[in-house]
């Protein structure tokens, strides 16, 4: 059986090593594109958004230093892989009209039912929490870029 050394140091190659492999892909680059791009969003909310959704819907994540360590990091990955699989900020221009309108109505549906940022973020990640004025903002704000965008459409 190994003596405690041998573990540990076998459980230490394990995490540093463990840490190259990205099951979802490597994706830690940013990629520098601004958040909502073309948006109407004013400042504060924009910068609510970063501070608080950024961080996995987007190509701006500020990694923490145990996402890099696996295997946290692949959990951390899978989030992330998951959120912009759902919403990226980044690619907000890339979005049809109609697809943002629909981004917009799920936001404002999270703000409204305190579903975002989860917990187990914030728990980690104070600063990313929204107060309840931030959270009607947001909401606000998602409402009136919707009618902006039905404006703007085409399709009406």
């Amino acid at each position: 059986m190994p003596g405690r050394p041998t573990l540990v140091l076998a459980v230490l190659l394990l995490a540093i090593g463990g840490g190259a492999i990205h099951p979802f892909g490597t994706f830690k680059q940013d990629t520098g594109a601004p958040l909502l791009s073309g948006a109407a969003i004013d400042a504060a909310n924009l910068g609510r958004i970063q501070r608080s959704c950024a961080s996995c819907h987007s190509d701006r994540v500020q990694w923490p230093w145990y996402g890099y360590v696996a295997p946290t990091s692949w959990l951390v990955e899978k989030d992330v892989h998951q959120a912009r699989g759902q919403l990226n900020l980044s690619h907000w221009p890339a979005y049809k009209a109609q697809e943002r309108v629909t981004l917009l109505s799920a936001i404002g549906a999270v703000m409204r039912t305190n579903a975002m940022p989860p917990k187990r973020f914030t728990a980690l990640h104070r600063d990313a929490a929204l107060s309840d004025g931030e959270r009607v903002a947001l909401y606000e704000w998602t409402k009136k870029e919707r009618r902006r965008l039905r404006a703007l459409s085409p399709e009406n």
